[in-house]
């Protein structure tokens, strides 16, 4: 394979990273710090982006190092706390949080323009399709890398633009606000807990790592070294792709602050689109945000129906009746809301993110020293 083919590959996979992250919270919460912090704007994208970019990065690229499994990477903990751990984070980014979240917050973009579509009927449709495109797992990298993500991407940055420039030509007033630097730092990297973006390194990185692998010549399938170094460009890729967004969509939040007051969260975006061009660029935002939600919620749906096929029944059933579950409870799930599920997950993200930043960092350090002692480092 040539230099070029495996260039685009990588490319390709830093595309589906980001497809992969940025779906429901990655829509909404970026806009809450801007609107929260718009007047220390600058400081609140700089906590966001350490939560949200930098650190989910670090935790693929730490994934990588130990060939995305989990087991290995979680190995100093245990393996009943692995099993513990691994559960609790498979139940939060899939059907039980995460999936759910993000089927809430694209029917809550239509809902806005349309209140008469009945929440279940839209989130059964929504679960349909979901699984139907989750249902080949071979096809998903790409699939999210050169469908999906220009999708988001260019829909997203059109949008971004706008707002923008239509802001600039009209006097939004600003509500009276001081917020010392340090606090709108921090309030942005509280926020970007919410995410739960490190979490989803944890799991999807072994799609990833699959995916480049298979991408090099057999001869080189099990050279670690440029394996490696292949995963670090591709999470640069995916690292720069959502720094672009991220901080577009903190901006967009803070210059739109007075407009978006008691608007739901899940409906933010719908809403500067409402205001900036109308009803009809609504629509667009509105497809582009459950898009979004989309691509993650496939990536998802597949890495949960692995880890239930093959961790928790042991390959016992046929692979696809665990996605029709996932997509059946994720479905039950959605009916719960966005503010209770955000609930529910923020209670135990307070406790447990911290403990994972601080096991990544340590486990990244002792792979590099283990190398440097070995004979071959």
């Amino acid at each position: 394979m040539s230099s070029t083919s495996v260039a685009s590959k990588v490319i390709t996979a830093g595309f589906a990273i980001f497809s992969m992250i940025f779906g429901s919270g990655n829509v909404v919460f970026p806009l809450i710090v801007g609107k929260d912090f718009f007047d220390n704007c600058f400081f609140a994208i700089v906590g966001w982006l350490l939560a949200t970019v930098i650190i989910p990065m670090v935790g693929y690229f730490g994934a990588m190092l130990f060939d995305a499994d989990h087991k290995k990477y979680l190995a100093p903990i245990g393996k009943h706390a692995t099993a513990i751990l691994m559960f609790l984070i498979m139940m939060m980014v899939g059907p039980f949080g995460v999936i759910a979240r993000g089927i809430n917050v694209s029917f809550g973009g239509i809902h806005i323009l349309s209140p008469s579509i009945p929440t279940v009927a839209f989130n059964f449709i929504y679960c349909s399709l979901m699984v139907l495109i989750a249902w080949n797992p071979g096809k998903i990298v790409q699939i999210l890398g050169l469908v999906f993500t220009p999708l988001k991407f260019g829909g997203l940055l059109a949008m971004m633009l706008i707002a923008w420039y239509i802001s600039d030509g009209i006097p939004f007033p600003l509500p009276e606000q001081e917020t010392q630097p340090i606090s709108a730092c921090l309030g942005g990297f509280m926020t970007g807990y919410q995410t739960m973006d490190l979490l989803a390194a944890f799991i999807m990185a072994s799609t990833i790592y699959r995916y480049l692998k298979n991408v090099l010549p057999p001869d080189k399938q099990d050279d670690k070294k440029h394996l490696i170094k292949l995963t670090g460009w591709s999470c640069l890729i995916g690292a720069v792709v959502l720094g672009v967004v991220y901080s577009g969509l903190v901006v967009v939040g803070a210059q739109y602050t007075e407009q978006l007051t008691g608007v739901s969260n899940e409906a933010l975006f719908p809403r500067v689109a409402e205001v900036a061009l109308g009803s009809c660029a609504s629509w667009f935002v509105a497809i582009v945000i459950a898009v979004c939600c989309l691509a993650t919620n496939i990536a998802l749906t597949s890495v949960f129906t692995d880890y239930l096929h093959k961790d928790i029944l042991k390959e016992k059933f046929n692979r696809r009746i665990g996605i029709l579950f996932v997509g059946g409870i994720s479905f039950v799930m959605s009916l719960l809301g966005f503010e209770e599920i955000c609930a529910i997950l923020g209670k135990i993200l307070e406790v447990i993110y911290p403990l994972l930043i601080l096991f990544v960092m340590c486990r990244i350090i002792h792979y590099y020293i283990s190398v440097r002692k070995s004979p071959k480092g």
